[in-house]
């Protein structure tokens, strides 16, 4: 399995120069991965039309992404531009440089193998950086390398292991959970909230986010959460021997 590569270009400042850093990085990566296509996506058309993009990008490749022709970078990769809205299934490997980002953005394209984010500013994408923990660069670390350590979502190690045995049984190929599934997360989290486990909704969605779970699906899992864990009392649970047994081996598994 390829590696996933994700970059984050920090403290932009809405700077044109980091977008050229972007495509640099891009066109890096394109050389190691052996990929021959970048995809150069901003929010919508306007952002390439107007503000900074024309002087950061210079007068020729501005204007061929525009008309919507291919750019040649050094690599040899062929860049195109997409928005938000033009930006369809992406059907063979690409490197995709995200300019002017924001978490509706990030939330799109997760599912590529090699981003590249230049963040609308600093805070943009913080959701994306605290699920991810990308490589941070011009930011080395005392290792020499610019990765961000890997930030723990969900404190409660059982509460962890309790949506990993949810992950592993339910259809994450969906942008909506089936009846069954979001019945069986409500019980999961039902179950929860009657030990007296809480874990914040937002994390609970970064964390499904990180492991699989679309985004769509993710915020409705997040939503099912935030109303179990905010229940005044114990629920009642059906079938509490079979309850007390799935509690029991995620416990186990938080312990080992």
């Amino acid at each position: 399995m390829p590696t996933v590569q994700r970059l984050l270009l920090p403290d932009t400042n809405q700077n044109p120069v980091h977008v050229l850093t972007g495509i640099n990085v891009a066109d890096r990566l394109c050389e190691t991965t052996s990929t021959l296509e970048v995809i150069f996506l901003v929010p919508a058309k306007a952002s390439l039309t107007s503000g900074a993009l024309h002087e950061a990008l210079g007068a020729t490749m501005h204007s061929k992404l525009v008309k919507g022709v291919p750019v040649t970078l050094p690599s040899g990769a062929q860049m195109r531009c997409e928005t938000m809205k033009t930006l369809k299934w992406v059907s063979k490997p690409s490197v995709l440089v995200a300019i002017f980002a924001g978490q509706d953005m990030m939330d799109k394209i997760d599912s590529l193998q090699n981003l590249v984010a230049v963040p609308w500013t600093p805070d943009a994408i913080e959701n994306w950086n605290r699920t991810w923990s990308p490589q941070v660069l011009g930011k080395p670390t005392k290792s020499g390398k610019s990765a961000a350590p890997a930030i723990k979502l969900i404190a409660d190690p059982i509460v962890e292991q309790a949506m990993k045995s949810l992950t592993s049984v339910i259809n994450l190929g969906t942008a909506v959970l089936n009846a069954s599934d979001d019945d069986h997360a409500k019980r999961i989290l039902r179950i929860l909230r009657s030990r007296n486990h809480k874990e914040p909704a937002e994390n609970i969605k970064l964390w499904a986010i990180k492991n699989g779970w679309l985004p769509k699906t993710a915020e409705r899992l997040a939503d099912l959460a935030g109303k179990a864990f905010a229940l005044r009392s114990k629920p009642k649970l059906d079938n509490p021997a079979h309850a007390e047994q799935l509690y029991l081996r995620w416990t186990e598994a938080a312990q080992s």
